[in-house]
């Protein structure tokens, strides 16, 4: 791993990227399990992916300032309606028991045309009616929830395939 010299707090990994997988997940399929199985099937490990479509519902979080002026997450944001991804990306690494985990943000519209968007939640955003995705798996990567020193959350780390 790369520390930056400048900035002792930035961490770079090069890894290399070979292979595009591109596909769908249907009806009724979670985004996160959809994606999380797709990379079981391919043995994929660590990537990042892209993906437009829509959902059922949502389940987010937004980043929000407390009063004292500290960044913290809001409580768990629902919206009980179908929505478009206008954007969204995410990366794929393991969790910190080294099972395979989504970390994915996106920008949605609703029926009503509102615009909002967040980090999601796994089991929270099941598919309407199509998702379209292309999953770039990384080699010589490894992406590992560890717990941040500064906010005490698990955040994903990036060190050189067999550096953990």
């Amino acid at each position: 791993m790369l520390i930056l010299a400048k900035y002792q707090s930035i961490e770079s990994v090069q890894g290399k990227s070979e292979q595009t997988i591109m596909g769908r997940l249907t009806k009724d399929v979670d985004l996160f399990e959809g994606m999380i199985e797709v990379c079981k099937e391919y043995g994929i490990q660590t990537a990042s992916f892209q993906c437009i479509g829509s959902l059922k519902r949502v389940g987010m979080l937004q980043i929000s300032q407390n009063e004292d002026g500290s960044i913290g997450y809001t409580d768990q944001i629902n919206i009980e309606k179908p929505v478009e991804i206008l954007s969204g990306t995410g990366f794929i690494g393991l969790d910190q028991n080294g099972e395979l985990d989504v970390h994915f943000h996106g920008l949605i519209v609703d029926p009503d045309g509102n615009i909002t968007g967040g980090h999601f939640l796994k089991g929270e955003n099941p598919t309407a009616v199509t998702m379209e995705y292309t999953l770039n798996p990384v080699n010589g990567v490894h992406m590992q929830r560890q717990i941040d020193d500064y906010w005490g959350l698990p955040v994903f780390r990036f060190s050189s395939k067999g550096e953990v």
